[in-house]
Formats: structure tokens, sequence, C-alpha cells
């Protein structure tokens, strides 16, 4: 069967899929602001629209013969608790991880207004197979007691480990370092998914609500920039943003 392949094998699949997709989308941004709106890169623009709409049909295929939910996929996503993430199953967790966290890191690159951003399935992967490796205590703490400062603790520790894992990230040939996020963003973007996660952790719910917990993080962060910063830059980063969180976390939907 198709879906016996590797979840590793899946997921690089999908990645180059979408790297290749990211170089035409970033040529054809290229072309529209660099030409004027006639001759010979018009047609180029034609064709990299053509190709780009292709690539984005081969990449839901791909899905929908590998994945073991493709139906998932086309659902909207919103962040889900330690326990979904973190279970007994770690495969089942470790792909539910990856997928959310792909696509709410793409949703919130693009609020903050990062045009085209390179996102990977792959990195996600890493991160969670480190969070188990490297903090299975904080994790079992968290997901055990449910307890405000164990969240918090555990969630600052998975934002740190986003981003160390993002900035890690291989660069395809075709995209300059520059054009990626700033750190800033990077950061911003990644304490929101991992906030967005204490929050969904805190509450009695296990699947996602009609409450946007991203949203409503990132607006929360958003608004308390200076405490961030110094979460990012203090000797004890991690306890810094673990005391943001856990203010924050009681305090929104």
């Amino acid at each position: 069967m198709i879906r016996d392949i590797s979840n590793e094998i899946v997921v690089g699949l999908k990645d180059r899929l979408r790297d290749v997709r990211h170089m035409i989308r970033a040529s054809r941004s290229d072309t529209i602001r660099t030409t004027a709106p006639e001759g010979p890169e018009v047609l180029l623009g034609h064709a990299a629209r053509v190709v780009d709409k292709a690539l984005t049909v081969a990449e839901k295929i791909s899905i929908s013969l590998v994945s073991q939910d493709p139906k998932a996929h086309s659902a909207t996503i919103e962040a889900r608790s330690l326990n979904a993430y973190f279970p007994g199953d770690s495969a089942k967790g470790e792909a539910l991880f990856r997928r959310d966290v792909y696509y709410l890191a793409k949703r919130i690159f693009t609020i903050l207004g990062c045009e085209n951003p390179l996102v990977h399935e792959a990195t996600f992967a890493a991160v969670h197979a480190a969070m188990i490796r490297r903090h299975a205590g904080r994790i079992k703490a968290a997901t055990g007691t449910n307890g405000l400062a164990e969240i918090s603790s555990a969630c600052a520790i998975l934002a740190f480990e986003l981003q160390s894992g993002h900035q890690a990230q291989p660069l395809p040939p075709h995209m300059a370092g520059e054009n990626t996020p700033d750190k800033a963003s990077q950061f911003l973007c990644f304490s929101a998914i991992a906030l967005a996660i204490g929050l969904a952790s805190y509450s009695a719910n296990e699947e996602p609500g009609d409450e946007k917990l991203v949203e409503s993080a990132l607006l929360a962060l958003k608004a308390r920039q200076t405490s961030l910063i110094e979460a990012t830059e203090g000797k004890n980063r991690t306890d810094a943003l673990s005391g943001l969180f856990a203010f924050l976390i009681p305090v929104l939907p």
C-alpha cells in the first residue's frame, strides 16, 4: 500500500514539492516587481502561474495517496493540547504536531506580512522528536497534572525549540537568507503557536472548538512586545517566557 511508505519519505516528498512551488512564487513576485507589464516576462509570469497551480494539485494528490487522514489537510487547522501532540502513541502525535504547526506557522507568517514564507514539515517532525528526547519530564508533568505552571513551562520550552528548529532548517538553493522572516517575527510566530497549545492544554476541551486560539495568542503577545523581547534576551529566557505564558493563559479565551 502507498500509505505504508515511511513518514520520513512522505514528509520529504511534500517539502520538496513545496520548495519548488516556493521558488515559482518567489520568481513570479520578482518578475512582477521588476518588469513592465509587457513583453516575454508576462508570458513567463503566466507560465509560472500554471506551474504553481500544477504543483499545488500535485501536493494535494500526494497527500491523498500517502496521508493516513487526507481529509484533515483540508480542514481549518487550530492548535491542540500537549496531550494530543504527545500521547502514548508518539507516531500519531508527531504526525498531528508537524501538520498542525506547519499550517499554523504559514498562517501566522502571512498575518505578520511575510510574503511566501518557506516552512518545512520535516522541521517540526524534528522538533517533536527533540521535545521527547530532551524534555520528556516537562511534557509528562504538564500532561499529567494539567497545572498552569507545568503547562507554561513546557510550552515556553517548545517555543524556543520551534524557533531553533526553524532557523536550522536548510534553505533551498533558490532562496537567499535575507528573504526569510526576521528573528523577531519568527519568535513571535512560534511563541504564539506555543501559547495557543498552552491555551488548548489548560482548557478541558479535547478537540479544537470555534475559538481562534492562535490569533488570540498572537494579539496578546503583540500587545506585550516588551515582555516578549525581554524573554528572548534575558539570561533565564525559558523562565521569563514561562512566566508570561502563565499570566496570559488563564485570561485568554
